[in-house]
């Protein structure tokens, strides 16, 4: 069980919870085109337990590679959030449920509105402005001052090992910083990408940390969609929520 992802300023914050999963733990991708894998019902059981945590205390999401977010109560616990690739909540003991494989956690959190998102950020739905939307919902549903905002940018394929076709340097024209060439290669810096665009809405780059774990670099201890070439994918389950404090 992974804990050391945690930005340094939550560790402060002894109620906040994020953790990721190891391919020790096993798939826990549930929802496929074709059915539902139910060892990984099984296997995020066993996960979320290990967190003091149960599935009727979680809401998941059916990721599409979009920017739909949604913001999630109570009464969205124990279920799956159908094309969506993020949650926010503001309620203590709603823990947000994201899987990834080389795509991208990034959780964003107000230490003071105790405001936490849960992101799934490949390359589409950082195109499509996931990150934007997220803080736009953030902002104007909980009154949040962007600057008080801290993130976090998780375990995901790093630069070294993430080539793309050469006609994402059109998507991407406007930050071409992101986009490397070596010979007749190219190669992507998802979590770079995803920084820029956490700044350009207005947080401090201080309070952005990026993790330095490459998925495919390190694919004994994580799921790497890249390295594993799996079918169906097999991913990691990221856990973030606020604990509620027992007196």
């Amino acid at each position: 069980m992974e804990t050391d992802l945690v930005f340094s300023s939550f560790k402060k914050t002894g109620d906040l919870l994020i953790a990721i999963s190891q391919r020790e733990d096993g798939n826990m991708k549930v929802y496929y085109k074709n059915g539902i894998d139910k060892k990984a019902i099984i296997n995020r059981e066993g996960f979320l337990n290990k967190l003091g945590l149960s599935e009727s205390l979680v809401v998941s999401v059916k990721s599409i590679h979009g920017s739909r977010v949604e913001i999630v109560s109570e009464n969205n616990r124990g279920n799956f959030i159908d094309n969506t690739d993020g949650l926010i909540t503001n309620k203590k003991d709603v823990f947000l449920s994201i899987t990834v494989a080389d795509c991208l956690p990034v959780m964003i959190f107000d230490p003071v509105k105790k405001v936490i998102a849960l992101l799934h950020c490949g390359w589409k739905g950082l195109e499509k402005g996931i990150i934007e939307t997220a803080i736009n919902k953030i902002k104007n549903s909980f009154n949040v001052n962007t600057k008080n905002l801290v993130a976090h940018i998780g375990p995901g394929i790093g630069s070294c090992h993430y080539e793309v076709k050469k006609d994402f340097l059109t998507k991407f024209k406007s930050c071409p910083v992101v986009i490397k060439k070596s010979g007749d290669q190219y190669f992507m810096d998802l979590k770079l990408l995803a920084k820029l665009q956490l700044e350009q809405c207005g947080l401090k780059s201080k309070n952005i940390e990026i993790s330095p774990i490459c998925t495919y670099c390190q694919s004994g201890k994580y799921f790497s969609h890249r390295k594993d070439r799996s079918r169906p994918v097999k991913a990691m389950m990221v856990v973030s929520g606020i604990k509620q404090i027992q007196a």
